[in-house]
């Protein structure tokens, strides 16, 4: 297997290779179901309009209750089921913006008749129907997956479905504008007065060292980079990835001085970062190969960092 690294990238850009020297900036986000109409002069004009999918891919189902951001109690087919919204992953309730988020999603869907439409995978490890799900009305149509993602409600998941890019940039938008959870200090500043984010980033990110993943775990790290003029407190902050199955909280004492990095490695041992790196002994790697996002939080959940790779 080879290795991947990403040196000094803005933690708000997405990576478009480890290789590059320059400094990528987030991608333009062009959805899938945009449609293109052609004008009297012949140019073309892109319209934001979505485009359902064809008919013979869709079911009907209407709402009867909202779980949460994403996911729905359905009646399909005369049968009560459990629907979570394929390729995006909201806070849980009782999180930070996790209500919002429910009611958000609440507040667009209740009561409503949608169209499912199955993705790559049918259930989840939960049996959960994974779905597409889009809501048609007089002024058009909506794909609810997606306006979570823009509105700053949820995340993308990286998982290789059909919308994994344009929901990806949907949310690199979000957080650049500070929509949603990606609030500055949307979940309160008890920690500290301060005007914004501290000026923290990820220096490199190890996701796929030479070996086995599961023979290398000690190899896979990330390092973060204190890029400010003050003191930044790592205690107790909140490391995870995009699934949120994967958390790591920082322990008390660590520090950064300006110019200071921390590393955390996924193993208990390794030659991955320093000696005194953070250990987070976990049995299984954490960094997906094929694509992830790197989010840490403070104390309260607000989030500090954000970076995403593709796993090019």
């Amino acid at each position: 297997m080879r290795r991947n690294a990403v040196f000094g990238i803005f933690a708000l850009m997405l990576v478009a290779s480890a290789c590059t020297g320059t400094r990528p900036t987030a991608p333009e986000f062009t959805e899938s179901s945009t449609t293109t109409t052609t004008i009297p002069d012949g140019s073309g004009v892109t319209t934001t309009t979505v485009a359902l999918p064809p008919p013979e891919e869709q079911v009907l189902g209407t709402v009867v209750d909202v779980v949460d951001g994403d996911t729905l109690t359905m009646t399909v087919d005369g049968a009560t089921v459990d629907v979570r919204l394929d390729g995006i992953n909201a806070p849980e309730t009782n999180e930070c913006w996790g209500a919002e988020s429910t009611a958000l999603l609440a507040g667009l869907v209740s009561g409503q008749q949608l169209i499912l439409v199955a993705g790559e995978t049918d259930l989840d490890q939960f049996g959960r129907l994974l779905r597409y799900v889009y809501l048609d009305t007089d002024d058009g149509a909506t794909f609810v997956n997606a306006q979570m993602v823009r509105d700053g409600n949820a995340i993308a998941v990286q998982n290789g479905g059909t919308h994994v890019t344009s929901l990806k940039a949907l949310e690199a938008r979000a957080f650049q504008s500070g929509k949603g959870m990606w609030g500055t200090l949307i979940c309160g500043d008890e920690e500290a007065l301060r005007a914004d984010r501290p000026v923290v980033r990820v220096a490199e990110v190890a996701f796929d060292p030479v070996g086995p993943d599961d023979d290398a775990l000690g190899d896979e790290y990330v390092t973060f980079v204190n890029e400010g003029y003050g003191r930044v407190s790592f205690s107790g902050w909140v490391l995870r990835d995009e699934s949120s199955s994967n958390r790591l909280t920082f322990p008390s004492g660590v520090v950064l001085a300006p110019g200071d990095t921390v590393t955390v490695t996924t193993g208990c041992d390794g030659d991955g970062g320093p000696a005194e790196a953070i250990r987070w002994c976990s049995d299984s790697p954490v960094w997906s190969n094929d694509g992830d996002t790197i989010i840490v939080s403070d104390t309260l959940g607000n989030a500090v960092i954000w970076f995403t790779y593709d796993g090019s």
